[in-house]
């Protein structure tokens, strides 16, 4: 294998990690770990959804009740500000991402046609 394809992988990996989008999803995940508000809404959003796909691997459904607390952990979910900063952090880097593997997936068809 070409010793000059892993070099330039090496580099995209580095400049990957030194990139502004991936500073900014450690910083914001860094943030949402130390918010212990943001990790109780993440705790009990895992456990429904987990009870969501166990009842559903029985064929059964959510009670009211629980169906009713699954709405509300997600609405507080989507609300709070640190978990939303991660998102959208992660939304921005996995953007950046899709167009590096365009760029990637281009350079490769356009190297074929010639």
């Amino acid at each position: 294998m070409s010793k000059e394809v892993f070099e330039k992988a090496a580099e995209l990996g580095k400049s990957i990690i030194e990139s502004e989008e991936f500073k900014n999803v450690q910083q914001a995940e860094r943030a949402m770990i130390g918010d212990p508000n943001a990790q109780s809404l993440l705790k009990r959003f895992h456990e429904l959804q987990q009870l969501q796909k166990e009842k559903q691997k029985k064929g059964e459904s959510m009670t009211p009740d629980e169906t009713r607390e699954f709405e509300q952990v997600q609405l507080k979910f989507m609300e709070n500000r640190t978990i939303k900063a991660f998102s959208d952090a992660q939304n921005t880097f996995q953007e950046m991402m899709n167009q590096v593997m365009k760029i990637i997936k281009d350079a490769g068809v356009n190297a074929v046609k010639k």
